[in-house]
């Protein structure tokens, strides 16, 4: 046996004990990724709603960007504390 052949056999037998390691281990890295993508996605759910309800309640805050009144006999009083929320917001 020359030594070429006698590297190429120990190569072989290495190859075949790390190739039967890594058949034996990837369930459970399988596992470990799928809980991973499970977590992240989550997250990303969880992330996508909180945005959309944090817009949504934006968009129902009252703003004021004219007001128009056709009554005569409205008091002053009633104008200035709508000044006043108008300013406030």
């Amino acid at each position: 046996m020359t030594e070429n052949e006698f590297d190429e056999l120990w190569q072989r037998a290495e190859a075949e004990s790390y190739s039967q390691r890594l058949a034996k281990e990837y369930p459970a890295w399988r596992r470990k990724q799928n809980r991973i993508v499970t977590v992240v996605t989550s997250f990303v759910v969880v992330l996508a709603v909180a945005v959309s309800l944090f817009t949504i309640q934006q968009r129902q805050i009252r703003t004021y960007e004219k007001v128009y009144c056709n009554r005569v006999g409205t008091a002053d009083a009633q104008w200035a504390d709508l000044a006043a929320e108008m300013l406030m917001e």
